[in-house]
């Protein structure tokens, strides 16, 4: 490739395209070139988010086939060319994250000003897209010391503002989640106590300051209500995609919580959670790679999908490496 941005002709790349559910296809297409203020990034890993999942299953309102790569957007890669008007500290060799899409390729291209350059490589991955999100998860919900808190899901992303809200304080926090291996992994975290579904002690309802719900699931949204406080804060993390939930208002409005969504769309605000997470992953010396424990080729795609569905013994976060 060319530190231009050009890029050499008949040049080809290999890509995963869905072409309905549950039905993905390996193909080679045109590799992308960087256009003025854009940059080539080859794709050291893709990370697979729970919302990959809706274009997998067919959720209503997806169109098929997918365009190469997408929908994967955890990408962590290297930039190889640069267009014109990009900044000097994006230069090929730049090990980069920040905010893509069609990751699921061997290369993909991105506005300049929506990736962030990361420290001196040390090979662990960086997925720089969900420590956005669980960043300003952790910033919305404004944890003061000596609060309590619950997180209910205990998946990938509950871990990720776990371990970002270690450093805010607070008076010990607890977890609720389904499966055994989930609190395994929160009491691992440092979790005060676990618990899973019907298995909360009674003097625990009404009496958490503040409540994150991380899992995007009517159980988990019904738990969260049930155990803020008057006067709580009810952070929803996580992501209802696949169709309309219902909510306790009369206890929401009785106990006059403060009900905070805490999913972002402005790309702007996406950026500066990620740069306050790598700073806090940098000063406290923490480790957020510690969390993926699957990878596949891109050419297992189909594989890595029914495994972030069916959550195999151990799975905490996959992610594709395509090289």
């Amino acid at each position: 490739m060319l530190a231009s941005g050009l890029r050499l002709p008949h040049c080809l790349m290999k890509a995963v395209v869905l072409r309905g559910p549950r039905r993905p296809e390996l193909v080679s297409v045109d590799e992308p070139g960087a256009a003025p203020g854009q940059v080539l990034v080859r794709v050291l890993a893709c990370g697979i988010c729970g919302s990959d999942l809706n274009a997998w299953r067919g959720v209503a309102g997806v169109e098929y086939p997918l365009v190469p790569g997408a929908p994967g957007h955890e990408v962590w890669g290297e930039i190889v060319a640069v267009g014109a008007r990009c900044p000097p500290r994006l230069r090929p060799g730049t090990r980069v994250t920040g905010l893509f899409s069609a990751g699921y390729a061997e290369f993909v291209v991105a506005d300049a000003a929506q990736v962030v350059a990361l420290p001196s490589p040390d090979g662990r991955p960086v997925l720089g897209e969900p420590l956005a999100c669980a960043a300003n998860v952790v910033r919305r919900a404004g944890v003061r010391p000596g609060e309590r808190v619950a997180l209910v899901g205990f998946g990938y992303l509950a871990a990720l503002v776990a371990q970002l809200m270690s450093p805010v304080g607070g008076a010990g926090w607890v977890a609720v989640a389904r499966r055994p291996e989930s609190r395994q992994l929160a009491s691992r975290m440092g979790a005060a106590s676990v618990y899973g579904f019907g298995k909360i002690p009674s003097e625990l309802w009404d009496s958490f300051d503040v409540v994150i719900e991380a899992a995007g699931a009517q159980e988990t949204l019904d738990h969260a209500t049930w155990l803020t406080r008057e006067r709580g804060r009810l952070v929803i993390a996580g992501y209802h995609a696949d169709g309309p939930r219902t909510v306790n208002m009369q206890s929401w409005n009785w106990k006059g919580l403060d009900v905070i969504n805490a999913h972002e769309r402005q790309p702007a605000v996406y950026l500066e959670g990620l740069r306050w997470a790598l700073d806090v992953v940098a000063r406290h010396e923490l480790d957020p790679s510690s969390l993926i424990t699957h990878t596949w080729p891109l050419d297992e795609f189909g594989e890595a999908l029914a495994a972030a569905e069916s959550h195999p013994p151990g799975y905490v976060k996959g992610m594709i490496v395509p090289q």
